[in-house]
């Protein structure tokens, strides 16, 4: 089993800003390019998706495209669940090329000691000189 998220089916089009779960398949979904091709697992059934191509002004388009058989599986969920929730599943292979995620809350302990060493760490530049922030800033 891969990774899982879902969606509500609310369009003939599957919009990542709508799918909620497992963060690993939102970020897979959104780093597709216009015109690249994805199989999901959707409500069970594997099939490919593509990603819509981007705006005539170049920003990108967050919709998702069944092809093929899933065409006709999408648009009969479309008519007959319209509103519900399913489920939405990276395969196996694709959790492999999902993108790194960190996570939100991250071990109290190592957040503290991150905290700690950027504030005793002081100011830098690329020349390996170290000022002081007060320096950096004419106070």
């Amino acid at each position: 089993m891969g990774a899982q998220a879902e969606t509500a089916v609310k369009d003939v089009v599957v919009w990542t800003k709508h799918v909620h779960g497992d963060r690993r398949v939102t970020a897979r979904l959104q780093s597709l390019k216009g015109g690249e091709d994805l199989e999901l697992v959707v409500d069970g059934v594997r099939g490919l998706w593509r990603k819509m191509a981007d705006g005539v002004d170049g920003r990108p388009t967050s919709g998702l495209r069944p092809v093929g058989r899933m065409q006709t599986f999408w648009k009969e969920l479309y008519a007959s669940r319209r509103g519900e929730t399913v489920v939405i599943e990276l395969p196996g292979d694709e959790v492999a090329d999902a993108p790194l995620i960190y996570p939100a809350d991250p071990d109290p302990k190592v957040r503290a000691e991150a905290l700690q060493a950027l504030l005793t760490a002081g100011g830098g530049h690329s020349c390996g000189e170290r000022w002081t922030r007060d320096e950096l800033y004419d106070r």
